[in-house]
């Protein structure tokens, strides 16, 4: 007997990283994700932004430099969708703004070439 899949099921993707994942591996993941995004072909986007995936984050086990945050807002920008930006997490007191920051300007700063 062939299941029925209820409306929105199986489009729930995660990419799992080990801890002390470095940006590039970081960033593969995330263009595997914007290619499902870009598949699905939404009408807009929701980003639930936690930027604790900071190098000095006190719960994280990545590597993202505070650059890396620009480069993944512009990643996020090259899908043309109207976007709105949800903050999630983060807990580097010090870096957490200026990474938030640096996301926020990569992805208008890609927006405004277009």
């Amino acid at each position: 007997m062939k299941r029925e899949l209820s409306k929105g099921e199986g489009y729930t993707i995660n990419y799992p990283l080990p801890p002390n994942t470095d940006f590039a591996t970081w960033r593969a993941a995330l263009a595997k994700a914007l290619v499902h995004i870009k598949e699905y072909a939404p009408d807009a986007l929701i980003v639930s932004l936690g930027v604790d995936t900071f190098e000095t984050d006190p719960i994280s086990f990545f590597k993202l430099q505070s650059d890396d945050f620009i480069t993944y807002g512009a990643d996020i920008a090259g899908l043309g969708l109207p976007t709105l930006f949800v903050m999630e997490g983060g807990y580097d007191i010090e870096e957490i703004g200026i990474n938030t920051v640096n996301v926020l300007q990569g992805f208008e700063q890609a927006n405004e070439g277009r």
